[in-house]
């Protein structure tokens, strides 16, 4: 019935980075109007109290023009997040939510489940897929008052090369412990296990930033000191673009004699990739998740995760 929260939390959030810097984007470019000023304000509520009267009272002082996003909502966190909507929808204040939740189950499930149709009843607004290139078009119809109830973008994945790179304050930044933030530098994976939401909600396909994007990123953060990251990607070996990204990352930690380290996700078959393994340490991979669901084979195969090999 509460919150879990620490003085400094281990993961930042990527989602909570991708959707700070496309309203970023959107800020700076004035994508309201030119006479249109648009406040950004972000919170992790992992290691920050979410300050809702205040936040309540500064909307009430702007005539309530503005938006509520609880971004990355998982499904054990839905419940948290409607605590909070229904108290900011109390107020008549827009809130939407977008996050796995949504985008699993409106991607899985033939019906609406019970807690996005209650969502739905208190006029919040459903955030399903991702929000490259189209968070504009959600704050624009949010100004105007006219937000639909749902958003569903889980069948028009955007490119993801170019697209404006995830980004969060320093300020922020200093909250998770080693002073680290997260980016993805591609989303989608090719194989097929059976309890996944990632392939039903970023699909199948390897989509991903560019060399130039992942270091543009990287110069940035190192502007403001970051020189940790935990690259977000489901299954980083399985990005097509690995290579490339890693050859970048070379460069750039080679230019700063070293300081500069980072986190990846792969499956067990990772190091049978050739160069892999050599240029991720090259690059300063120094810690690797690999998700380890059984080492029960049987399991593994029922689920249809054969890419993870017990004797691997």
């Amino acid at each position: 019935g509460y919150a879990v929260q620490r003085y400094t939390s281990r993961i930042p959030s990527n989602t909570l980075a991708c959707l700070y810097g496309l309203s970023q984007d959107a800020a700076e470019r004035r994508g309201l109007g030119d006479d249109v000023q648009i406040v950004l304000s972000a919170y992790d509520e992992g290691n920050t109290v979410i300050p809702v009267k205040r936040i309540i009272r500064r909307f009430q002082q702007g005539g309530n023009r503005g938006l509520v996003c609880l971004v990355g909502v998982q499904t054990n966190q839905f419940p948290r997040a409607m605590d909070l909507a229904r108290q900011f929808r109390a107020r008549g204040i827009p809130v939407a939510i977008g996050g796995f939740h949504v985008s699993g189950c409106l991607a899985m499930l033939p019906e609406m489940p019970g807690d996005l149709q209650e969502a739905l009843d208190w006029g919040v607004t459903l955030f399903a897929g991702e929000a490259e290139g189209r968070l504009e078009t959600l704050f624009i119809e949010a100004y105007q008052g006219r937000m639909a109830p749902v958003y569903n973008f889980l069948g028009d994945l955007p490119d993801l090369r170019g697209a404006v790179t995830p980004f969060l304050p320093e300020a922020m930044v200093r909250k998770y412990v080693g002073t680290f933030t997260g980016f993805d530098s591609g989303r989608g994976c090719p194989f097929r296990c059976s309890f996944c939401t990632i392939i039903n909600v970023q699909g199948h396909k390897s989509r991903y930033r560019t060399a130039d994007d992942v270091e543009r990123l990287i110069r940035t953060g190192l502007t403001q000191g970051i020189n940790r990251y935990f690259i977000t990607d489901d299954n980083f070996a399985r990005n097509k673009n690995w290579e490339p990204v890693l050859d970048r990352l070379i460069k750039l930690r080679e230019e700063r004699n070293g300081d500069l380290g980072f986190q990846i996700q792969v499956d067990t078959l990772a190091h049978k990739i050739p160069r892999f393994v050599e240029k991720a340490v090259r690059a300063g991979v120094s810690k690797v998740f690999i998700g380890l669901e059984s080492v029960n084979p049987d399991n593994l195969i029922a689920a249809n995760k054969r890419q993870n090999c017990v004797g691997e």
